[in-house]
C-alpha cells in the first residue's frame, strides 16, 4: 500500500474514528510492552478492538452523546470495532513501511497481524484466509481454527472480516 492509497483509505472514516483509532494503535503498542506483556499472546489480538470500543464509549459519554438504549449502543459498538480495525491497519502499514514487508497483499498482512499472537502463520495461509473471508466462511474458519484453536476461530473470523471489509 502506497502512501496515497493509505490516505484515501483513511478518508472513509470520520474524524472521531480516525483520532480514536490512532490512539488505540498507540495505546495498544504501549500496553503490549508494559502492562500486558505477561498476557497470553492469543488474547492480544482482541486488545485493539476492546480498547476501540472502550475509548469510543468514553468519547461518546464525554461529548454527551451516550444513550444506554440498545438502538444507540449498536452504532457505538460498531464504531468502536472500526477504531480497532483502523488501529490494526495502521499497525500493518507502519510495519510495511518500517520493515519492508511488501511481499504480501495488505489484506494478507492484516490477517497475519491479527493472527500473529495466536500462532505461526505462513504467508500462503494468510493469503488463503484473506481470499476466503467473505466468500468461503467455512474454509476460512477451518484455517483460522488450525492456527488459533476452535474456541477463538469464530471471534477471530468476525474481527478479520470487519477489518478486511474496510480495505
Amino acid at each position: 500500500m502506497e502512501l496515497f492509497q493509505f490516505v484515501s483509505y483513511l478518508r472513509q472514516f470520520n474524524a472521531d474514528v480516525l483520532l480514536i483509532g490512532a490512539a488505540v494503535w498507540a495505546l495498544t503498542a504501549v500496553l503490549k510492552r508494559t502492562l500486558l506483556k505477561n498476557v497470553k499472546r492469543k488474547y492480544m489480538t482482541f486488545v485493539p478492538f476492546v480498547l476501540g470500543i472502550l475509548l469510543y464509549a468514553a468519547f461518546t459519554a464525554l461529548t454527551g452523546g451516550f444513550d444506554a438504549s440498545v438502538s444507540a449502543l449498536a452504532p457505538m459498538f460498531a464504531k468502536g470495532v472500526a477504531c480497532g480495525s483502523l488501529a490494526t491497519v495502521i499497525h500493518v502499514v507502519y510495519e510495511q513501511f518500517l520493515r519492508g514487508n511488501g511481499g504480501l497483499s495488505l489484506k494478507a498482512q492484516c490477517v497475519k497481524a491479527l493472527l500473529a499472537d495466536c500462532g505461526e502463520i505462513a504467508d500462503a495461509d494468510a493469503e488463503a484466509i484473506a481470499a476466503a473471508v467473505g466468500t468461503d466462511e467455512e474454509g476460512a474458519m477451518q484455517k483460522i481454527a488450525k492456527i488459533a484453536g476452535e474456541e477463538l476461530a469464530p471471534a477471530l473470523y468476525s474481527l478479520i472480516e470487519t477489518t478486511l471489509r474496510t480495505l
